[in-house]
């Protein structure tokens, strides 16, 4: 029996592993979590998992190599699984519907799964089959840079459509997915890099694959945690916005149409009625366009008599709307972060650093001190 091979790198890709495998499971056993976006998200961790599994098996000895590099074991090539489930997942994120041919982008895996089938029972020459294994992760490569295209393509359109605030729809935040494909743009092409270059400074084991398992450990963490939190995010901000009263909002929509003097008391009455100050996007271009003012007449007027410029004074609004929140037993389950984006901040340090600024306190240490009055 040959010797394993244990050491810190390995170890960290194994706790990557467990904790998809710990992750997925949750998400099908709680049933808080059970939703169509979350187990596509649960089968997009698992394939990751699987993955590394198989090698990690190898890397260690558990599985003898030898049985790996003369073709005796089954692979089963998860890797055409990962982003099929991952653009599925962002559509159902996306609330878009998930239309029938999009699933064949499952028919390289099951063509892989055919190919290795067929192949454990051919005896054809070795090096042959080691080269049409080459062919294949160049292949898997390939494919997984496509659907990373399509998912961007997913976003791109989404955001065009969101691109307007809406004060009774809630945009999903598309970011942190931004993020994840130039991940997955970075390990496609490290995973390129590994088979061409680092494979042929290594004649031994699988080292040249490390920083490819340990960064799709990365990913598994990444993934998991912020579907998670941004999800939950969308539903918080989603009972949130249907709590905010939009009576005032439809009437001073019918005022301002029809009263074209203006003084700081009916802008401001104005901006707080129309909610304006609770799209994350409004600036004095937009403002001076739905009032048919002067950017600089608007500007001159709430500095005069705010004493507060442009940004800040906006921001003062968004603020005094967060208070009344915090205070309110009725949004006492709600986050902190949720009530900040429902305020009119686009992202949490935006809506600290102004919270900060203009009370002096954070919107925590402003919940505490509330409280203990």
């Amino acid at each position: 029996m040959g010797e394993f091979n244990f050491n810190v790198y390995n170890v960290l890709i194994l706790a990557g592993i467990i904790h998809g495998f710990i992750f997925s499971l949750i998400i099908f056993l709680n049933k808080n979590l059970n939703s169509k976006t979350n187990y596509f998200l649960a089968f997009t961790i698992l394939s990751l998992a699987f993955s590394n599994l198989q090698y990690w098996f190898i890397d260690t000895g558990i599985i003898p190599r030898h049985k790996y590099d003369n073709n005796n074991l089954l692979f089963i090539p998860f890797e055409f699984l990962m982003l099929p489930f991952f653009f599925l997942f962002v559509k159902s994120y996306l609330d878009k519907k998930i239309k029938r041919h999009e699933y064949i982008l499952f028919i390289p895996f099951l063509l892989s799964m055919i190919y290795l089938l067929v192949r454990n029972f051919l005896n054809d020459d070795l090096a042959i089959i080691k080269i049409f294994n080459l062919v294949v992760e160049y292949i898997s490569i390939i494919f997984s840079m496509t659907i990373i295209v399509l998912v961007f393509r997913l976003l791109i359109v989404y955001q065009k459509s969101h691109s307007k605030y809406n004060i009774y729809d809630v945009t999903i935040k598309t970011q942190w997915l931004k993020r994840i494909l130039f991940l997955g743009i970075l390990l496609c092409v490290l995973w390129g890099i590994s088979l061409s270059i680092f494979k042929n400074l290594f004649n031994e084991g699988y080292y040249y694959l490390y920083p490819l398992w340990i960064g799709m450990s990365i990913l598994i963490y990444w993934i998991g945690y912020s579907a998670i939190l941004q999800k939950h995010l969308y539903q918080e901000r989603k009972e949130i916005r249907s709590k905010i009263s939009l009576k005032s909002y439809e009437k001073s929509l019918i005022i301002a149409k029809e009263e074209k003097s203006a003084t700081y008391s009916k802008i401001n009455t104005f901006i707080i009625d129309s909610k304006l100050h609770l799209d994350p996007s409004l600036s004095l271009k937009t403002l001076s366009k739905k009032l048919s003012l002067s950017e600089g007449y608007i500007s001159q007027l709430i500095n005069k008599n705010s004493s507060l410029n442009f940004n800040d004074y906006i921001n003062s609004l968004r603020i005094n709307d967060a208070k009344a929140m915090l205070t309110n037993i009725e949004y006492e389950n709600y986050t902190i972060i949720a009530i900040g984006l429902e305020a009119g901040f686009n992202s949490k340090s935006s809506f600290y650093t102004a919270f900060k600024k203009l009370t002096g306190k954070t919107p925590i240490e402003y919940k505490k001190g509330v409280r203990n009055m």
